[in-house]
């Protein structure tokens, strides 16, 4: 791993643990109390199916008319809807009454929590220590170095 992706990681990884944006923070509420009931996040299927990695499986577009109207999809046969129709054991998804803000948020909720996953899967958190130890380390060793390059050397032909 290069020294410039660490430090890049390193920054994104505190950025996203620190900060939620108001829509993640919605979305989740949203998700508890309309979507966990059926569906988790990387603890397999319930009713429905896990969302986990859903919005990279899925287009946005089809998702959100999948959460606001999914008896349209049904109605129009779509082929992902008919099958995850069959692996519910018949149980179509149920019109959950939201609007679109609700539904963007709910997305935006989903897709953080893939970012979290992905960042924590790219650098877990015991490494950080060690990672901001050796970056200190190695600008101590640069100071070094141009301090001892600063001594004259005479050459001669």
């Amino acid at each position: 791993m290069h020294f410039p992706s660490i430090i890049a990681t390193a920054i994104v990884l505190f950025v996203v643990s620190s900060n939620k944006t108001l829509a993640q923070d919605s979305g989740e509420s949203i998700y508890k109390q309309k979507c966990a009931a059926c569906h988790t996040i990387g603890k397999g299927k319930l009713v429905g199916p896990d969302l986990a990695g859903v919005t990279s499986r899925r287009e946005e577009a089809w998702l959100k008319r999948q959460i606001k109207t999914p008896e349209v999809l049904i109605a129009e046969k779509d082929p992902i809807v008919l099958e995850n129709l069959k692996l519910s054991n018949g149980v179509p998804m149920a019109p959950l009454g939201l609007n679109d803000a609700d539904v963007d948020a709910v997305i935006a909720f989903l897709k953080s929590t893939e970012l979290q996953k992905s960042i924590t899967i790219g650098l877990p958190a015991q490494y950080v220590p060690t990672i901001l130890i050796s970056i200190v380390v190695l600008f101590l060793f640069t100071l070094i170095g141009l301090r001892a390059g600063r001594k004259k050397v005479e050459v001669r032909f």
